[in-house]
């Protein structure tokens, strides 16, 4: 079989074969553009397949050996799963000039608390880590929560709108129009952020693959972010 192949190669300390990889879509969308051709340039044998799934999926498809790593927000909490964290990405605030935040040039979390919130809607880890990040201050009631939307672009759409302010992971925040640029607001030290991590299942063989796949990303976030003074906010919802 394929698997067998690829377990063989490992043995020999080749890097090759098949690796099937899950990934969030609030993380695919900034990451995969830094490193697919990287590493794809790196490891001419490795035939990398790529799906989105939300993070219910991927831990249980890790489980039943169906994908062999994944690439999600963290921590989950799950003894079955080993996790290797890849970066910590800050939380960034987009203000709209109309917004009376707009004149700050730094947010604390309590400056949430009279705002309305645009989020992404339910089923996104993303949102989840929003809601605790809101939760843990005790500052925000639901119906704050106005609009959710599927997707970044829409709820940048929606702000600009004068419908409220939203929050955007920080490797989001780097394609972003220059004229949009100039609304982002970042927080205070420690800045609330995302934990992404690389994810495998305790039984898994292809680890020559996963450790190539790490090194590669490790190195090009690491140009990308370069904060230490983060808080780690939980992805899963309470």
């Amino acid at each position: 079989s394929l698997r067998m192949d690829d377990v063989i190669s490992e043995e020999k300390g080749i890097i090759g074969g098949t690796l099937k990889v899950g990934i969030i879509p609030t993380v695919s969308s900034t990451l995969l553009p830094l490193f697919l051709n990287i590493f794809t340039k790196k490891h001419k044998n490795v035939n990398l397949k790529i799906e989105e799934f939300n993070t219910e999926t991927l831990s249980r498809k890790l489980e039943d050996n169906t994908i062999d790593c994944a690439i999600a927000a963290t921590p989950l909490n799950n003894d079955k799963i080993i996790e290797r964290p890849l970066y910590y990405e800050p939380f960034v605030a987009y203000v709209p000039e109309h917004h009376f935040l707009s004149g700050n040039k730094m947010l604390n979390i309590n400056d949430l608390s009279n705002s309305d919130l645009l989020i992404l809607k339910d089923g996104h880890c993303f949102r989840n880590g929003i809601l605790n990040l809101c939760k843990n201050n005790k500052f925000l009631s639901q119906n704050h929560f106005q609009i959710e939307s599927g997707s970044f672009e829409t709820l940048i759409k929606l702000a600009d709108e004068g419908l409220g302010i939203t929050l955007l992971p920080f490797l989001h925040t780097l394609d972003l129009k220059e004229k949009n640029k100039k609304k982002l607001r970042p927080f205070v030290n420690p800045k609330p952020a995302r934990e992404v991590s690389l994810l495998y299942s305790k039984k898994e063989l292809k680890i020559h693959i996963i450790n190539a796949l790490r090194d590669v990303i490790t190195g090009v976030v690491r140009g990308a972010i370069a904060f230490s003074d983060v808080e780690i906010i939980s992805p899963k919802s309470k």
